[in-house]
């Protein structure tokens, strides 16, 4: 069976955090109510992402998306009635619909439900979410829903703390925008011979001075561009700015980073001659 790793990055999610025993501890923890992780984190939609790719990777049947903030003002209709106006009744709320929805899913099937951008909820939807979680019961107006808690999961996600009792029915993972372990990465995990040291060691110094820690499949494109086609500081700000996530490009271009650019081509052309002495090696030897 695949790592959690490789099928969150299957699903657009990639790390190199590894996540396995916060998810262990969500779905395997003794637990009555409604099992809800709270997927906190650095500013961003890196929370969004994570969210998203977990409940594929974890290949629910359902998955439901919900945004707070983004529901236009309910209008106050009012009706005429023997010349008498009455308020009407106001439609039902987005959330109020996903919620229902979300219940009725669950009777038959697993049902991922994703809150986002919840610290735009109004305080009561905290409460009303919190006594949820334990009942199962979802109400509004008249009526009541009841959800399988063995085939609903919840995420909330939040840019603010959640109210503490909501907190206290969930558990909490981090989701950091960039992975701040940067480990340098060597030669060999990206299919490049030891001759590529050359640049890849100056160039993982670059990166950590930008305050980036590229996934594999990024540092996969660079290391491609850097093979095939940058012959100069310009081209190669192009390929990190254009590949990398998280580079502050006013950092990159401003000059302060000017000796590890430089580096980095020293180390690009040396292996160049590296590579073209082979070559001509290879075709004397023969």
């Amino acid at each position: 069976m695949q790592l959690l790793k490789q099928r969150l990055a299957e699903y657009g999610f990639e790390s190199r955090d590894n996540y396995d025993y916060e998810v262990q501890c969500l779905l395997s923890t003794p637990n009555d109510n409604i099992r809800c992780l709270n997927v906190d984190g650095d500013p961003g939609r890196r929370k969004t992402a994570f969210a998203h790719a977990l409940g594929q990777a974890l290949e629910y049947e359902h998955l439901l998306y919900y945004e707070f903030g983004c529901d236009a003002p309910q209008p106050e209709v009012i009706r005429i009635h023997d010349g008498e106006e009455l308020a009407k009744e106001p439609p039902t709320s987005g959330f109020d619909r996903v919620m229902t929805e979300a219940c009725a899913l669950s009777e038959g099937a697993t049902t991922l439900l994703i809150l986002d951008q919840f610290q735009m909820a109004e305080f009561q939807q905290h409460i009303r979410l919190y006594e949820f979680i334990r009942s199962r019961l979802w109400s509004y107006s008249d009526v009541q829903f009841v959800a399988n808690a063995n085939h609903l999961l919840i995420f909330i996600v939040s840019a603010e703390p959640l109210y503490h009792s909501l907190q206290q029915v969930s558990f909490r993972i981090w989701i950091g925008a960039l992975d701040k372990t940067l480990a340098d990465i060597q030669p060999e995990e990206l299919g490049l011979d030891e001759a590529s040291a050359e640049w890849l060691v100056p160039l993982n110094d670059l990166l950590s001075a930008l305050g980036v820690s590229p996934t594999i499949s990024e540092y996969r494109k660079l290391a491609y561009d850097i093979e095939q086609s940058v012959r100069n500081q310009e081209q190669l700000k192009a390929s990190i700015f254009g590949w990398v996530e998280g580079v502050d490009r006013k950092r990159l271009t401003g000059g302060s980073l000017n000796l590890h650019l430089e580096r980095v081509m020293r180390g690009i052309e040396s292996n160049m001659g590296i590579q073209e002495e082979i070559e001509l090696s290879s075709e004397t030897g023969e």
